[in-house]
């Protein structure tokens, strides 16, 4: 008979080798890095909640067959304290004994005390799962969006990930994004080019304690919204910082020459690569200008386009700057109370990005 119950410390190996095989399709044991992951994250995170734990699935052997990561983030709705949960990890093993055991997980996970369920990483079988279990999506939190910088470049990176091989093109799509930005004024294309900055506003470097200073101002008089004090968001940038996988992260502020801030971002990049984008936060009505010096900047760092989460604000701003969207996974939500499910439905949220799952070491930490 399954069994299906709360993840501990001595389930750490069967845990991770389960994630190298399933989500990672990689052979051989998991890394130390990646165990003490799993442990720093699942079980011994400085603001993990004791009674809302990830799970475990067993098979009828007692083996492991199954695993969903839990981790609690602190929210407020309105003025209202809230415990959420985010399941991220969701696995089971593919050996067709038990092919129910994903659902069973995320109904027990579901069951939960938390108040509000939520994930961001719920693809297309996942998100099934949720809906049948009176889930729902959140539309505007739900996309990825990508944004060609040197489309050379961009389209290689791409195809370099499927066929490493082509590395050694490198030289001749650099030299193909030089010529077309020579020719930006006769160029399609070359209106991707980021612009120039527009006149009395400065983006400069930030500090960590910087960045959350902007995130809480700009968090101000959104619905339901992290309770970013005691600690908890200082504790996500520092470890949302360190991810190899992805590069070196770029924390800037965007403001006036007198000082007042419009906006920043936070993204990793490699040179030649595509940045991922971890968070933009903005002032109301100033979401555009912060990303046009996200493009800007990116480009004059080396970056053939960028790849980040979409919100609400942002869709409307992408209309009049080259986007491409993409669906890969949805963000979605599970509560009984409708009062806390409300704002994040209609956008009026801060979600994913430092809000969610993806600050954690899983993602872009290179963990094997």
């Amino acid at each position: 008979m399954s069994v299906v119950r709360p993840f501990a410390v001595a389930d750490i190996d069967q845990v991770s080798a389960l994630y190298k095989r399933t989500l990672l399709h990689r052979k051989g044991d998991p890394s130390v890095e990646l165990r003490d992951c799993f442990r720093s994250f699942y079980l011994d995170g400085p603001f993990r909640d004791p009674e809302i734990t990830s799970l475990v699935h067993l098979d009828d052997r007692g083996t492991i067959s199954g695993f969903v990561g839990v981790h609690t983030v602190p929210y407020l709705v309105g003025d209202r304290p809230v415990r959420a949960a985010f399941c991220g990890a969701l696995m089971s093993r593919e050996e067709g004994r038990d092919p129910m055991a994903g659902a069973r997980l995320l109904k027990a996970f579901l069951a939960g005390p938390q108040d509000v369920s939520m994930s961001e990483t719920a693809i297309a079988v996942t998100q099934a799962m949720w809906t049948r279990l009176r889930g729902s999506v959140i539309a505007g939190h739900s996309l990825d969006w990508f944004r060609v910088l040197q489309p050379a470049g961009f389209a290689h990176a791409l195809a370099n990930r499927k066929w490493p091989a082509l590395t050694t093109l490198s030289p001749i799509t650099r030299i193909a994004d030089r010529l077309l930005a020579r020719r930006r004024h006769a160029s399609t294309l070359a209106a991707l080019l980021p612009g120039p900055a527009p006149a009395g506003l400065m983006t400069k470097d930030a500090s960590l304690d910087e960045f959350a200073a902007l995130m809480r101002r700009t968090s101000t008089g959104i619905s339901a919204r992290p309770d970013w004090d005691n600690g908890y968001l200082e504790h996500v940038l520092d470890v949302a910082r360190r991810k190899p996988a992805y590069g070196e992260p770029v924390i800037m502020i965007t403001s006036t020459r007198s000082g007042e801030p419009l906006g920043g971002f936070f993204y990793h990049l490699n040179a030649g690569g595509i940045g991922r984008v971890l968070q933009i936060a903005a002032m109301p009505g100033h979401g555009g200008t912060v990303l046009d010096r996200l493009f800007a900047d990116a480009y004059e760092r080396g970056a053939v386009g960028l790849r980040g989460r979409s919100q609400p604000w942002l869709l409307q701003a992408s209309t009049s700057r080259q986007m491409i969207f993409a669906s890969n996974a949805a963000s979605v939500i599970h509560t009984k109370d409708q009062t806390i499910s409300a704002p994040f439905l209609s956008g009026d949220c801060v979600l994913n990005g430092l809000a969610g799952e993806s600050w954690n070491g899983l993602f872009g930490g290179g963990l094997t």
